[in-house]
């Protein structure tokens, strides 16, 4: 039993030995990789996340908030705009009726003009006619009474040549 104690103590003072070791690496680790300031740069870093993400977030919330205002008025500004359109369209109807009516009444204007102008030209070529009839009926009228009447024949030969005479040069 007495070596039993002795290699529990062995074992005690080897596992005691080895502790203290470890706790020197561990120790030394710990202070060569300056593992607290690189633990309290990523607490920083998180922290930072965590405050850009709350940030964020507010700033979503706003445009939501804002998103949601306008969206409890998009039916009234629909209405405004399809008001607006209506009397827009109106308007231009109006215009197009009014615009027409002028067309209408200038086409009507020309047409009478040009209806008013073709008769005259009607009439005027109706007289050349009736007037070139009238002539020509007046020389047959004359050629047949000089024929028949020889006398007024030379009567009128006559009275010409005495016109004639009388002009003087």
């Amino acid at each position: 039993m007495e070596n039993m104690g002795q290699i529990l103590e062995y074992i005690a003072r080897t596992n005691l030995f080895n502790f203290i070791i470890f706790a020197g690496i561990i120790t030394f680790i710990i202070i060569k990789l300056d593992v607290k300031s690189k633990l309290e740069g990523a607490r920083l870093s998180v922290e930072e996340t965590i405050n850009e993400s709350e940030t964020t977030k507010a700033d979503s919330e706003v445009k939501l908030s804002k998103i949601e205002e306008s969206m409890n008025h998009l039916s009234e500004e629909v209405d405004s705009i399809l008001n607006q359109s209506e009397e827009n369209a109106k308007l231009v109807g109006e215009k197009i009726l009014e615009d027409t009516k002028k067309s209408a009444a200038l086409i009507d204007e020309n047409a009478a003009k040009a209806i008013e102008n073709k008769t005259v030209v009607l009439k005027n070529d109706i007289l050349r006619r009736a007037s070139l009839a009238s002539i020509e009926v007046a020389k047959e009228h004359i050629i047949e009474e000089l024929n028949r009447n020889k006398d007024l024949h030379n009567k009128l030969i006559d009275e010409s040549i005495n016109e004639i005479e009388g002009i003087e040069p």
